[in-house]
This record gives C-alpha cells, sequence and structure tokens, in this order.
C-alpha cells in the first residue's frame, strides 16, 4: 500500500470521526434545550394552574358577595332583625279553607276545598 493511499484513508477516518463527534455532541444538545423547553413548560403549567385557581376563586358568588358587602355599606345581608311583616287584607290559605271560602284558582282549587270539606267531622255525604 502506498503511502497516498495510507494518508488518504487516514483523512477519511478522521474527517468521519471528527463528523460522527460533531453529531453527538448535536444530540446531547438538542436533549439538554429538550429538558430545559420541558421544565419551563411544567413551570408554565403550573402557573397557569395558579391562575386559573385564582381566576375561578374571584368568580365564585362568595367572593363577589364580600366584594359588594365590602365596597357599598347600603348593601347588606337579611337577617332576623331586618324582616318586615306586612299584615294581609285577604285570609291565609288555612283560614280560606277552614271557612269554606271559595277561591278564584280553578278547578283544582275547587277540587281541593271539596277535599278538605268532605274531611271535615260533622259533615255527613
Amino acid at each position: 500500500m502506498k503511502i497516498s493511499h495510507f494518508l488518504k484513508l487516514m483523512f477519511v477516518v478522521t474527517v468521519m470521526s471528527v463528523l460522527y463527534i460533531h453529531m453527538q455532541m448535536k444530540i446531547y444538545d438538542f436533549a439538554y434545550r429538550g429538558k430545559v423547553r420541558q421544565q419551563h413548560l411544567e413551570q408554565l403549567a403550573e402557573v397557569n394552574g395558579r391562575v386559573r385557581n385564582d381566576i375561578l376563586r374571584l368568580q365564585s358568588s362568595d367572593h363577589i358577595g364580600r366584594e359588594l358587602l365590602s365596597d357599598n355599606k347600603q348593601y347588606q345581608f337579611v337577617g332576623r332583625n331586618r324582616i318586615v311583616e306586612v299584615a294581609a287584607e285577604r285570609p291565609t290559605w288555612p283560614d280560606m279553607i277552614a271557612s269554606g271560602a271559595k277561591t278564584t284558582g280553578g278547578l283544582v282549587s275547587k277540587v281541593m276545598s271539596l277535599a278538605f270539606a268532605a274531611g271535615e267531622p260533622g259533615m255527613s255525604r
């Protein structure tokens, strides 16, 4: 074998080795970048979850009610001391049924009044 053929063969082997090493370095570089991007995506997903939770909490009826009550003092919760009872001019349902008064409700109310009237003691059929 001639020296020129040997040097050509060694040159080709050296170039191929350098290319192989370069490709391996690129593979590790891409893997490292992919790992960094994956960690970044996981951090973004975590932040997204926290933001979504905050939005849902801010849209909750409890939070909206507390904000209304804290900002505008004219809104107040209903309590027993704030209930006003108004006397009715018409008799209540139990009084109407007991007295046998006819209602203007239609067929259902007539059937109900007949059913209650038939069930009263002292009424004969």
